[in-house]
């Protein structure tokens, strides 16, 4: 890790996803605990996010083609100012008069698109630009940063919220985005498949999109691990859901425990991103992912059976530990058997197929939660993870063994290219 803060390049990136990443995790924050409050109701955000996962569904295959046509340092700046100006232009507003539902479905909307752009985007950056050496350091380091900005966002809007209001936070987030931009405008990057980009041919997103399925489909075990290894981060985005309802309605707490909840959490993150590399190599990547998956499954069960709201607010720690776990298992596993060509369409790929799901389990959840209540929904989550532990344990070691061949053929031609040098 200290090599790789060596790399000025990368501290650029590390401080920029900072700042963005606090101001996303600040509106995030804010907007669903004012949709639950103002309406009393867990419909408006449940509505909330099926319509963001409708929208996701849709522009996912664009997004994947996009990322690995043009360049990702471009594709970065165009987000984060684009967040700057949505942000600026709704704070300012606030200044003038009272927030509509609609302007706040509107944030909502457009701080879910630019995490879908942020993800794969990021990926396609961090492979295309650094050795394949350093990829479990730099996912390690960029978790690491993205949770100590939840935690940072955590904490101040359980404060900024109620004294200042909506607005304020709003002003501060667009700040961080701009801040951001500016950092990432003194980043060094070539594209590097520019030249391969303008010699292919173009061909429609429904063509490149069926490509990656192409590619998906030769390569036994890979779907089965890619849909079940999105579960944690799917469980998470319907926690989110939970979250809020389950604090202020069958908690009976405010603003603060929901946001310590988050920060909590976010600690969990940190901590696993720092010991990843180390506990990976020392339990086996396999073992690691499977323990994390029902860790997390058993941790659901115990915050709906115990429900205090210092219960809620520590085993929070462990849903980040465990989300950020897997997730960084995924991402390296990802770069070390994909081409870079490929990155950003495969991984849209699985972000359609588990945006799919994860609209099916909002339908289900906005319907069913006011009558229900976010017991239930815990609950449904917790069985869900159990099913995708088989899928992992069924698929991982078959791409674990996929990955060792790569190893040895590479090494067979390093000692070939030597002999007859």
């Amino acid at each position: 890790m200290r090599e790789v803060f060596r790399n000025h390049n990368f501290c650029k990136l590390f401080f920029s996803n900072l700042f963005s990443g606090f101001g996303q995790g600040m509106t995030m924050i804010g907007i669903s605990w004012y949709l639950v409050e103002s309406t009393g109701s867990a419909s408006l955000l449940g509505s909330t996010m099926l319509i963001s996962s409708i929208l996701t569904l849709l522009i996912g295959p664009y997004t994947g083609t996009f990322i690995d046509r043009y360049s990702r340092k471009t594709i970065l700046q165009i987000e984060q100012l684009g967040g700057f100006t949505v942000l600026a232009l709704l704070a300012a507003w606030g200044f003038w008069g009272d927030y509509q539902e609609w302007m706040l479905i509107l944030i909502y909307l457009s701080a879910t698109f630019m995490f879908q752009l942020h993800e794969p985007t990021q990926a396609a950056f961090v492979q295309e630009t650094f050795d394949q050496k350093h990829y479990k350091a730099i996912n390690s380091l960029l978790e690491i940063e993205n949770q100590t900005a939840l935690v940072l966002a955590g904490a101040f809007a359980g404060y900024l919220l109620g004294p200042f209001g909506l607005h304020v936070v709003l002003l501060l987030n667009a700040l961080t985005y701009f801040i951001a931009f500016l950092l990432l405008t003194k980043l060094d990057y070539v594209f590097t498949l520019k030249k391969q980009v303008e010699a292919s041919p173009r061909t429609s997103w429904m063509e490149q999109f069926y490509q990656s399925w192409v590619y998906i489909r030769e390569r036994r075990g890979f779907l089965i691990f890619g849909v079940a290894a999105l579960i944690p981060f799917i469980a998470v985005m319907l926690i989110n859901l939970l979250n809020p309802i389950f604090v202020s309605q069958s908690l009976g707490e405010d603003v603060k425990i929901y946001s310590l909840g988050e920060v909590t959490y976010s600690i969990g993150a940190v901590v696993a991103g720092f010991i990843f590399t180390w506990i990976s190599q020392k339990v086996g990547s396999f073992f690691y992912m499977v323990f994390n998956y029902l860790l997390m499954a058993v941790v659901l069960v115990l915050t709906v059976s115990l429900p205090q709201g210092w219960i809620f607010v520590l085993l929070s720690t462990f849903i980040g530990w465990c989300n950020v776990s897997t997730r960084l298992t995924r991402q390296t596993l990802y770069m070390d058997l994909l081409p870079n060509r490929f990155m950003g369409r495969v991984m849209s790929f699985f972000r359609s197929v588990g945006t799919l799901i994860r609209l099916m389990m909002l339908a289900l959840f906005t319907f069913m939660l006011d009558s229900t209540g976010a017991t239930v929904g815990f609950l449904i989550v917790a069985s869900l993870l159990a099913i995708a532990t088989l899928g992992i344990v069924v698929s991982m070691p078959v791409l674990m063994r996929q990955l060792g061949s790569l190893a040895d053929t590479s090494e067979d031609k390093q000692v070939s290219t030597n002999h007859t040098s």
